[in-house]
């Protein structure tokens, strides 16, 4: 089956045969090969007009040889299962959750309506709330514990077993002197969010959704599985055992994920008694003993959510011929917590054949890595998207063999009309930066425009005006994936993963050390704790004082400050001595498990400290660095470094839009250097002096340089502008979106189109001309601002396009002597337009940009 590195997701919504089929026309006119079917807004998902319809996608999809994936669920996050769970409620998810009273004692036969503290509590603060309504009725006692209280309002450590007072629902018994906090402990299916999933660390439960889902395409396209049909795709499924998607740290008083096989490994770490001691897991006690428990029980979780989830649809998957891949949601640090999260990022990953991370709704925004973002729907941090996810996906694409350096990211999805492939150029640059090699556009949508669910949509019914250089950029897209795939990055150190540490206490988050060095163009691996202790699997093990782990080489282990380290991180850096360990700011306090002091005592003797300010100028000290370096740092470079057939391959990106990079690259000595442009899929030659290059990149630049080219251009000698006609006046024609009769400018004078006419979008056809007395060896046509795609004619001749800054085209090879006719067509996005025609949503709230041409225009000879 051909390997396509771009599917973007298509919404199925049950429309007429033709317009699917012309949609299938339009993403195969982009260039892409595949597609990923949307099931959210079908009516009918796995049922007779969903067959009815993919029936028509695979007809399309074999006419062009495209390959299809489908969403594993009739909606987002995968594992309501199609709704089976109705029909199996006794399989749906279980919650373990504790409530409790205090008691002021001493008190002689007290009592507790136990009963009442496993129901849900109603208070003034749920009015207006909707709460999931079960589907299966279970509520198991598990325990009813006393714990003496402090003053500090934490648990002493005393306590007293009260289960077995426990007759009739109604606790009697004896209160000690003292404050006591009496817990009821119990597993539930009726209290919870989203009662009528799957439960995702039950085999039995996860099984639902194969058969509702993963058997029935099978059963009825078996014959093109794994040729057609390329797999499945999960999509953000988590626990979901808090409301929102706020990150739910384990601690905070919420339900918790259980189950069956959760609860007989519990018993099997703590004894028979295990639910006496499950109140730590909500509140904390003064002997620290909850440490353990949280971390033990998070352990648990997270890798039975990889065990009965992940690695069951991936089996399922493998055995029957197509791929399984997915994201789940990384906001808020989710990736290695509880709510939407699933505990552990790369252990989630764990049976998909490729990394999957998002970033939808401004989540990565060009030119700002600074400012958090109120997007009214939640605040965006915006460091973890630019400094961590991109790296947890890449990171765990390297390090895990099955994934064969495969990353894949759904992108651009609900960033609103305002996103135009001027941006989207940037995300897909800064993404490949960090490793993505696959792309999941989100979306195309088949409804009628504007659509206002998680807009922008690329062809719009042919209403999007920069469809066309949608086109271009996926084309150029593909070419990146492709050049960065099926060989290996370079990273220069690894950097411990936090999850453990944040399961025990406070830590710094990898985005603090990911901006660091990323900034200062040194890569990097993600490391979990798991690869130290599956070494052969990973190919783990400690040379020459540097990390090794599936065949990338990092000369340094990097632990960021925390009050914890895992038990089996310090014990792999105690019994490597000679791997360079730095820890950030401060080596950690305790061992997560608090279990063992003497190690403890060991790593506090190990490795050395640097302030986060300064640990890239110590790694650099060290030696530690890339061996393509700018002559001088610069906080707005990312650098990329992959080895391929040979060949170093470097790609080099501007993540600024306002400020150009300049300076000296020393080179790794080769025997000739390439640069390809990838808009142009054309590699030049690359002069160089002394073993250096001189770099310039522009805001929305990007390069690649390689060593040991073949096939290259001459590069062009460099010129300098003699003279300057300058460009104020033109003939314009307004093509705005789904309107037949243009309008017309004559003799208009330079300046936003959007100050004459705010609510146009679409297509402006600037027309003029110029005389030149005699053909000159190099001319362009030049715009200062375009807003925001330009393709430049002349003499009716298409001369070229631009998609980002610099607006510069060279126009030489289509002038004539005497008198030209200029032609600029320039592409708005749709957001005027689409915000003159609200829906539910309203108006789009963000910044409008100006449209059209203005600022210096120039014929420059």
């Amino acid at each position: 089956m051909k390997d396509n590195h771009i599917f973007p997701f298509l919404w199925m919504r049950g429309e007429d045969e033709n317009i699917i089929r012309t949609e299938i026309e339009k993403i195969n006119e982009a260039g892409i090969k595949s597609v990923c079917l949307e099931a959210r807004p079908h009516p009918e998902y796995a049922g007779d007009k969903w067959w009815h319809d993919v029936d028509i996608v695979i007809d399309e999809a074999k006419k062009r040889d495209m390959t299809i994936w489908i969403l594993d669920d009739a909606h987002f996050p995968t594992g309501m299962a199609n709704d089976g769970m109705k029909n199996q409620p006794e399989k749906c998810r279980r919650y373990l959750f504790t409530q409790f009273v205090d008691v002021a004692g001493p008190l002689p036969q007290g009592q507790v309506d136990v009963e009442l503290l496993t129901t849900r509590q109603f208070t003034w603060q749920d009015f207006g709330k909707q709460f999931s309504e079960p589907i299966y009725d279970e509520t198991k006692l598990i325990s009813v514990t006393a714990y003496k209280v402090n003053k500090d309002d934490e648990l002493t450590g005393e306590y007293i077993d009260l289960t077995d007072k426990v007759k009739d629902g109604y606790l009697t018994a004896d209160f000690p002197a003292g404050v006591w906090r009496v817990f009821v402990t119990f597993s539930t299916t009726k209290i919870g969010p989203k009662l009528d999933y799957i439960n995702y660390i039950e085999d039995g439960s996860v099984q639902v959704l194969i058969d509702e889902v993963y058997e029935k395409h099978y059963a009825r396209y078996k014959d093109l599985f794994g040729t057609v049909i390329a797999g499945f795709f999960s999509d953000e499924p988590g626990f979901y055992n808090s409301e929102g998607y706020g990150g739910m740290k384990i601690g905070d008083h919420s339900t918790l994920p259980w189950g069956q096989e959760l609860e007989g490994l519990l018993k099997e770490e703590l004894g028979d008694d295990f639910g006496l001691k499950l109140p730590l897991l909500f509140a904390k006690d003064s002997k620290d003993e909850y440490r353990s428990l949280r971390v033990s029980y998070m352990n648990m979780v997270s890798k039975l959510y990889s065990k009965n989830f992940s690695c069951k649809l991936g089996d399922w998957c493998q055995a029957h011929g197509v791929q399984y891949i997915g994201h789940i949601v990384e906001d808020y640090n989710n990736h290695m917590r509880l709510g939407a999260g699933v505990g552990h990022y790369f252990r989630a990953m764990k049976g998909q054949a490729m990394a999957g991370i998002d970033n939808i709704g401004y989540q990565l925004m060009p030119g700002n890595d600074m400012v958090c973002r109120h997007t009214g729907f939640s605040d965006i941090i915006p460091d973890l998207f630019h400094y961590q996810v991109g790296k947890l996906g890449a990171s765990d694409a390297a390090i895990d063999p099955a994934k064969n350096g495969r990353l894949m990211c759904e992108t651009f999805g609900a960033y609103g009309w305002r996103l135009g492939v001027r941006d989207m150029k940037w995300i897909v640059d800064y993404q490949v930066a960090q490793g993505v090699n696959y792309f999941v556009p989100h979306a195309f949508s088949m409804a009628e425009y504007p659509d206002n669910d998680c807009p922008p949509h690329f062809y719009a019914r042919g209403n999007n005006p920069q469809f066309k250089y949608f086109c271009h950029l996926m084309k150029y897209t593909d070419r990146l994936c492709n050049l960065f795939s099926n060989g290996q990055n370079v990273p220069q150190v690894a950097v411990l993963y936090e999850a453990e540490s944040d399961w025990a206490g406070n830590t710094m988050f990898g985005h603090e050390i990911g901006r660091e060095l990323l900034t200062h163009q040194l890569d990097f691996e993600f490391i979990p704790a798991d690869v130290f202790v599956n070494k052969d699997y990973y190919g783990c093990k400690v040379e020459e004082g540097n990390l090794i782990v599936n065949n990338r080489k990092m000369k340094a282990l990097i632990v960021p400050e925390c009050e914890y380290i895992s038990k089996t991180a310090a014990s792999f850096i105690v019994e490597n001595p000679q791997l360079k360990v730095f820890f950030v700011n401060s080596r950690p306090l305790g061992i997560a498990e608090n279990d063992d002091v003497a190690l403890l005592e060991k790593v506090l003797m190990s490795g050395e400290v640097f302030e986060l300010s300064a640990l890239s100028a110590e790694l650099t000290k060290a030696g530690i660095k890339d061996d393509l370096v700018l002559s001088e740092a610069n906080n707005n470079l990312r650098q990329y470094h992959y080895k391929k057939d040979g060949r170093d391959i470097y790609l080099l990106v501007n993540a600024s839009v306002s400020d150009t990079i300049e300076g000296d690259i020393v080179l790794p000595q080769a025997e000739g250097y390439g640069c390809y442009d990838a808009m142009k899929d054309v590699v030049t030659r690359l002069e160089t002096a002394d073993g250096k290059m001189k770099l310039k990149l522009r805001p929305y630049d990007s390069i690649i340089v390689f060593t040991n080219p073949d096939n290259c251009v001459e590069p062009e000698a460099e010129k300098t502008v003699n003279t300057v006609m300058a460009l104020d006046t033109f003939d314009v024609q307004l093509n705005q979106i789904a309107c037949d009769t243009p309008r017309y400018e004559k003799a208009f004078k330079l300046q936003p189109i959007s100050n004459v006419y705010r609510d146009f979008s679409g297509e402006l056809v600037y027309t003029t001309e110029f005389d030149v007395d005699s053909i000159p060896s190099k001319v362009t046509f030049f715009a200062e601002h375009v807003y925001e795609c330009m393709t430049v004619e002349l003499n009716g001749n298409e001369c070229g396009y631009r998609i980002t800054p610099p607006y510069e085209v060279d126009i030489t090879k289509n002038i004539v002597q005497g008198t030209n006719k200029l032609t600029v067509r320039v592409s708005t996005t749709a957001l005027r337009d689409a915000n003159t025609k609200p829906g539910i949503f309203g108006k789009e709230r963000s910044i409008i940009e100006p449209t059209g041409m203005f600022g210096e225009v120039q014929v420059r000879f």
